[in-house]
């Protein structure tokens, strides 16, 4: 029986498939998005892939127990996650995997297939988007990361069987919280997931962001989740003091965090800025646009919102292109954003995708140089940037350099090693020579002690890093994206709702100015008001506060990654020690 229901599930996984794929390619051709296809075509792919591994135990009632609960644990870790409302998912998330894991006579390196099938699931149904903006890439994106959230499930199975059970939670714990530390610290960081963004939408939950960062956040999901798990595996020793542990965990952070929330009050001096939405398709209109309407677009749509009280004027990220940064004035478009910041006495921040020529031997030699020949034949060398520039009244010019690459989009990682990939990575659209970093944490100053922080696009995602413009003297984030890349699906609106979070933990007003996106202002305890929406051109006139506080997370960042990291050393330590002994 189980047998016939197994092959009426797959045909459907089939159907659904083929015509997933066949309307991807049909939108490809004609030129038009994806949208939310990627989501059924990876998932029914997923599917199939384990079914036709796995076809021998298709008959087996344990085989499909084990797959409930692991789509039980994706379907919870992904509804719990921006841009659903429903955070509390997120502490039951990992509670049916678990069940899975600790069966008895459970062999922990044969269901390495049930962890990696679990978090490929969530890893899909959260970030599928990622495929519209290059499909190679949202493939890898999900597989590479659900493998990566795969080790720290494995190290913890392996320190509980070696050291025994009273180390669970502590392992656990670690064990996860290291690999979202160390994750967002090499060169495929992909930190999207990291399990504290999914509060995004309780601002109200979480304040004391302001002294741990999101890892505070990812600890408190990963010890009620422990903490359940182990009074719903004992069903037959129930008592009602067992949830009393569990429920505390669950129940007085947010207290604390409500007490917190409701009783703080913006602080600093306030500024008023325009933030400008631009509605320029990013992957068929954006770059092959005459530059004279994009920027009659922009300065119209700005100039709807100036009031005299203005001091800023905010662009999206590489709102213009083809801009030579040694010679930035020879830029119609930066021409026209000077006289526009002169006429109108404001500040102008517009991001830029910019390039600049090369003549010293040893910037020709770094691996972000390209050459390029001209007719007579003589070689030019340009490095390219994907920057940000302060315009004032007076047409002198601040720049900014993004720090934080997306991996593959945007500069191909361990090239070095991995050099024989670039013929593949060329055919992917992907960049092999990437951008130059000429400057980390540069701000922008401003009138009365005005200093701006222009975070670019996917910076934004990054607590720790940041804190760094703080120290530098920021009072105010900006945050430049340009999230049409991802049509209007959850991407846009995930990545609003991660900035709320870095409000939280530097105590600082966040502007959001995006392409086709989310442009918005969030308070210092994380609200979020004046939102647009999607691919609308519109503009609009909000005021930020100035604070220079410094926060706890300011000062000490990430310090909850850097304590599980050692004491997760010294756990696998000791546990391949008690594997020797054995």
């Amino acid at each position: 029986m189980i047998g016939r229901y197994a092959k009426i599930v797959i045909w459907l996984l089939v159907i659904i498939f083929v015509v997933s794929s066949y309307s991807l390619l049909h939108l490809y051709n004609e030129h038009e998005l994806w949208g939310h296809l990627p989501l059924f075509q990876f998932t029914s792919f997923s599917f199939l892939t384990l079914l036709l591994l796995k076809r021998r135990q298709l008959s087996e009632k344990n085989f499909w127990k084990k797959i409930g609960l692991a789509c039980l644990s994706a379907l919870f870790l992904s509804i719990g996650f921006p841009p659903f409302p429903l955070p509390f998912f997120l502490f039951i998330g990992f509670i049916p995997l678990l069940v899975a894991l600790h069966e008895k006579d459970h062999r922990y390196l044969n269901d390495i297939w049930l962890i990696y099938f679990t978090f490929i699931l969530w890893n899909i149904w959260t970030t599928y988007w990622v495929a519209n903006t290059a499909y190679f890439a949202g493939i890898f994106a999900n597989t590479v990361n659900a493998l990566l959230m795969t080790l720290p499930v494995l190290a913890y199975l392996f320190v509980v069987r070696k050291l025994g059970g009273p180390v669970g939670l502590l392992t656990f714990l670690v064990c996860w919280i290291t690999f979202e530390f160390l994750h967002m610290r090499w060169e495929l960081y992909w930190p999207w997931l990291t399990l504290g963004n999914g509060l995004a939408k309780m601002p109200f939950g979480v304040q004391w962001y302001s002294y741990t960062g999101v890892l505070g956040g990812s600890a408190w999901i990963l010890i009620v989740n422990y903490l359940l798990f182990k009074v719903v595996s004992q069903p037959h020793n129930w008592r009602l003091m067992q949830w009393f542990k569990p429920l505390a965990w669950l129940i007085v952070p947010g207290l604390i965090s409500a007490i917190v929330y409701f009783s703080y009050r913006e602080k600093g001096e306030p500024v008023e800025i325009v933030s400008v939405q631009t509605n320029f398709e990013p992957h068929f209109e954006k770059f092959s646009l005459p530059m004279d309407r994009m920027v009659a677009q922009c300065l119209e749509i700005a100039n709807s919102e100036i009031s005299p009280e203005t001091e800023y004027v905010i662009l999206p990220e590489t709102t213009f292109s083809r801009v030579d940064l040694d010679r930035p004035f020879s830029s119609d478009a930066v021409s026209a954003l000077a006289n526009f910041a002169a006429e109108k006495e404001v500040k102008v921040i517009s991001g830029l995708s910019a390039y600049r020529f090369l003549d010293d031997e040893e910037e020709i030699k770094l691996s972000t140089t390209r050459a390029i020949r001209r007719q007579d034949g003589n070689v030019d060398y340009i490095e390219q940037y994907n920057c940000a520039v302060q315009i004032d009244p007076e047409k002198n010019i601040e720049e900014y350099y993004k720090a934080l690459y997306v991996p593959g989009a945007e500069f191909f990682p361990f090239k070095k090693i991995l050099f024989f990939l670039k013929p593949i990575v060329d055919q992917l659209g992907g960049t092999i020579n990437g951008y130059r970093i000429r400057q980390k944490f540069n701000v922008f100053t401003g009138n009365g002690g005005t200093i701006l922080a222009p975070a670019i696009c996917y910076e934004s995602i990054f607590g720790e890093f940041m804190t760094h413009f703080v120290k530098k003297g920021a009072n105010i984030f900006l945050v430049m994206t340009n999230d049409g890349w991802w049509d209007n699906t959850a991407g846009h609106r995930q990545h609003a709702d991660f900035a709320r979070l870095r409000a939280i933990e530097c105590r600082r007003d966040v502007v959001r100015s995006a392409n086709m996106g989310t442009s918005c202002i969030i308070n210092q305890r994380g609200d979020i008001s004046q939102k647009t929406t999607y691919a609308e051109a519109n503009a609009i006139n909000v005021t930020a506060f100035k604070n220079n506080d410094i926060t706890f997370y300011v000062k000490w960042g990430d310090f909850i990654g850097r304590i599980s990291l050692f004491i997760t050393m010294l756990l696998m330590a000791r546990a391949f020690v008690a594997k020797i002994k054995d």
